[in-house]
């Protein structure tokens, strides 16, 4: 079997810090370590860059002869927006692929729009207003709050500094977001309690979770700085200290029945969103109401190193057994379309 492991390789960015570039080179990395495990199950892998060009990326796909793309793309020239444009060309060109469809990545990307459809199906969300102009009201808001991009991924634009205690201060960090991002920014009740992340495998009504994890702020975390998984502690640089202090690990025993409950809110989320295959939902812990879901990351890292393959090796999988796991399903998703069709 032939996979093409796709992959953004974004040696131009559009509308980012410099700094973004780190996530980039993760993207790279993290097609290399899945091309491998493809092999180590006996199949052969090709890595590819995709290409701005529409008309180029499906060719150069074609010529691969690809049973299965392995889709890891997550920008298109440093752009989250055109995460989805990707997934709908797999789609139109009729080719087999992992992961969710378009419009589960859209939906999850826009993130006033995620918070909608969660809020509508019952799936608790912090309460949030997304500052478009830069001037709509903030009334309501209960201080901290956090800033962050409407429609950027991998923590992009997420740093200490978007935690902030004034309306003042969430204003000026939205018009700094606004005019590097160039998008709207949301900003949303910041949830001071635990943070767990929730690996989810499957899809619909069989879907599950895997273990749970969670981010343990440690010693090495700067002292009295909000407990906040910001782009720095997840890409580095490795001697910094948001870096170096803050690890996922194992979840740490919950009260009874939090755990259940954290589990079924993830998985609400996952459903209502439409994600497949594989994703992760981060949520917020607040100690007495209970969680909170801050994002759904249809495509996340599932690197060797990353958390979904931890929470995976927790449950007895392998790297190379997880994304053995996910393309099967592609291709079984395929073969039933296949079958699908009128004669």
């Amino acid at each position: 079997m032939r996979i093409a492991v796709l992959y953004n390789a974004d040696d131009n960015l559009e509308r980012a810090a410099p700094a973004d570039a780190l996530a980039v080179q993760a993207v790279r990395d993290c097609a290399r370590a899945v091309a491998d495990a493809c092999r180590e199950s006996g199949w052969t892998a090709l890595e590819l860059a995709a290409p701005r060009d529409p008309v180029e990326l499906v060719g150069r796909l074609r010529d691969a002869r690809a049973d299965v793309v392995f889709n890891l793309v997550e920008a298109l020239d440093g752009d989250a927006r055109l995460e989805a444009a990707v997934a709908w060309l797999l789609e139109l060109a009729g080719l087999p692929y992992t992961g969710s469809p378009p419009r589960a990545m859209t939906l999850a990307l826009e993130k006033p729009l995620a918070r909608a459809v969660l809020a509508a199906q019952g799936v608790p969300v912090p309460a949030g207003v997304t500052l478009t102009r830069g001037d709509e009201p903030l009334d309501g808001l209960v201080y901290p709050v956090i800033v962050k991009p409407a429609a950027a991924d991998a923590s992009h634009g997420i740093a200490l500094e978007s935690v902030v205690a004034s309306e003042a201060e969430a204003r000026a960090r939205a018009a700094w977001l606004r005019e590097t991002y160039e998008q709207a920014a949301v900003v949303e009740e910041f949830i001071d309690g635990r943070e767990l992340n929730v690996s989810v495998l499957g899809e619909g009504d069989g879907a599950e979770t895997l273990p749970l994890f969670e981010i343990d702020f440690d010693e090495d975390y700067p002292a009295g700085a909000p407990r906040l998984v910001t782009f720095i502690s997840k890409w580095g640089p490795e001697d910094h200290p948001e870096f170096n202090g803050s690890w996922s690990v194992p979840a740490r025993e919950l009260p009874p029945g939090v755990a259940e409950r954290v589990r079924a809110t993830a998985l609400a989320a996952y459903r209502a969103l439409g994600l497949r295959d594989y994703g992760r939902v981060d949520i917020r812990l607040h100690p007495e109401r209970g969680p909170f879901v801050v994002d759904v990351n249809p495509n996340p890292d599932i690197s060797p190193c990353a958390g979904l393959n931890l929470a995976a090796h927790e449950a007895g999988l392998s790297h190379a057994q997880l994304i053995g796991r996910v393309v099967r399903a592609a291709l079984e998703r395929s073969h039933a379309h296949a079958l699908a069709l009128p004669r």
